[in-house]
């Protein structure tokens, strides 16, 4: 590809389409109890206008064996008192969630690496998870004020032996269990899983396998999850290609209602992996921009927290600031997306598939453009022998070898250069006016308001550096 150093983007601002609601996270918001250390996050999620988080196992987890910090901790114990559960930090995570005005999907797993077996008694298990969705959906034994509409069964369980260590019609089992148990509270709930984690194997188990056993029982199934890293590949369209991939085996199998849900999203996920937080913070804003045009509904970004992790003992690759919950490029690029990609969606083009990525809306008063300039490492672009990507996880004293398929490597990846770009806003609302142009970029400094003239057909033209491995977020306003 030739390099050419500006780039011209032009948006029209008569041509109007919706956003695709996207705007979810994964992580935890901040200090509940037993976990003081983790920062609190909502002041973040609240400006990245966050409108779905989806529960995770530090502090929200139904283990299968007994656990004094799991949801129900003895399982010798009655399921019908409310003095046999323990939903203490979950009732916290819940309700600083519900507190910046967004949704919960309630996960139903167990907490890992401990806990990873298959339930011993599949009906006890149900109505242990029919009294936790009262809690959480109808406020049976004091729960939350907000119901919770969204319940995910299902955490990885294809994760080599990390996350179920039980056979496939074990989970199945349990899947249905499930289903029954939400049912039992409220036949309107919406139900689906089973976040798997290597969405490209064919014939798996929790795959196919999965899909054809709730299609053979008649289970409900409204939204399909799965999880995606760029850990092997570094290609933020790795997942237009993978949600594709997903699309056509769900309507192979007749689920063309069901959903098809992104339960973690990042760059890097693999202990191992690292790169500068403006490399990942640049990837993270291309990524939210790409996902626009792909067939996946729903979105969650992991971990959209310090990424501490008190299970495994490191800093997870794929968390926003430093471990306190100072900001970073990373904290940033959660922010700028979420304040881009709201309101009405604006025709954007001038773009390309290398990572210089835009879109732009308007929301009120309000139009904005999203830029960025994500550029692949030189090893993402060295030929590969095959499409697999082998890792390895450290399990305390363990290393557990896993490997998985990846989308065909593209040539496009291949950086254009870009080094600036001019932006042309046409049809704007205002005529032969003075707009002030306000312009913040992956560092979180803002470079004005400063005026901008818009000709008396309502065009305008800002021309603004973007060196690789940045974005920068443009805001005009009357």
């Amino acid at each position: 590809m030739s390099h050419t150093p500006t780039r011209t983007l032009v948006v029209d601002a008569a041509r109007e389409s919706a956003f695709r609601p996207l705007n979810g996270v994964g992580g935890v918001p901040g200090p509940a109890e037993g976990y003081p250390e983790f920062p609190d996050m909502t002041p973040l999620w609240r400006e990245a206008g966050v409108t779905v988080v989806r529960s995770f196992d530090w502090v929200s987890r139904l283990d299968t064996r007994d656990n004094p910090t799991s949801l129900f901790p003895d399982w010798s114990a009655d399921p019908d008192d409310p003095a046999s559960y323990n939903f203490t930090a979950s009732d916290q995570w819940v309700d600083a969630v519900h507190a910046i005005g967004a949704e919960v999907m309630f996960t139903v797993a167990s907490s890992i690496p401990k806990n990873k077996l298959p339930a011993e008694d599949v009906e006890l298990y149900g109505r242990v998870v029919e009294h936790i969705v009262r809690h959480y959906s109808q406020g049976w034994a004091g729960g939350p004020a907000k119901p919770i509409r969204i319940y995910e069964f299902g955490d990885q369980p294809d994760f080599g032996p990390l996350h179920f260590a039980g056979q496939p019609e074990e989970f199945y089992a349990m899947y249905r269990a499930f289903c029954e148990a939400v049912f039992r509270v409220d036949a309107t709930l919406t139900v689906g899983g089973p976040s798997l984690a290597f969405a490209l194997e064919a014939d798996a188990p929790y795959r196919e396998g999965f899909l054809e056993f709730v299609r053979e029982n008649d289970l409900p199934l409204h939204f399909f999850s799965f999880l995606w890293f760029t850990d092997g590949s570094r290609d933020p369209l790795d997942y237009r290609y993978v949600s594709q991939q997903l699309r056509e085996v769900l309507d192979r199998h007749g689920f063309t209602d069901t959903d098809l849900a992104l339960s973690y999203w990042n760059y890097l996920a693999v202990p191992s992996s690292s790169a500068p937080a403006a490399e990942k913070g640049a990837f993270q804003a291309a990524t939210a921009i790409y996902l626009q045009d792909t067939v996946i509904d729903h979105a969650f970004f992991f971990r959209a927290d310090s990424g501490r992790d008190p299970h495994y003992g490191f800093v997870d690759p794929g968390g926003v600031g430093d471990v306190d919950g100072n900001p970073d490029e990373r904290s940033h690029a959660l922010a700028l997306a979420g304040r881009a990609l709201t309101g009405r969606r604006l025709a954007a083009s001038g773009g390309d598939e290398s990572g210089l990525a835009v879109a732009a809306g308007r929301d009120g008063d309000t139009v904005r453009v999203l830029v960025a300039n994500y550029v692949a490492p030189d090893s993402a672009l060295a030929p590969r022998e095959e499409d697999r990507f082998t890792f390895r996880i450290p399990i305390g004293e363990q290393r557990i070898e896993l490997g998985l398929t990846l989308p065909p490597q593209r040539r496009e990846l291949a950086s254009a250069g870009v080094e600036s770009v001019r932006i042309e806003v046409h049809n704007l609302p205002w005529t032969d006016a003075t707009v002030h142009a306000t312009i913040t970029s992956l560092d979180g400094v803002a470079h004005g308001p400063q005026p901008v003239t818009v000709s008396d057909t309502g065009a305008l033209q800002l021309d603004v550096p973007l060196p690789p491995q940045s974005a920068i977020l443009v805001e005009l306003t009357a």
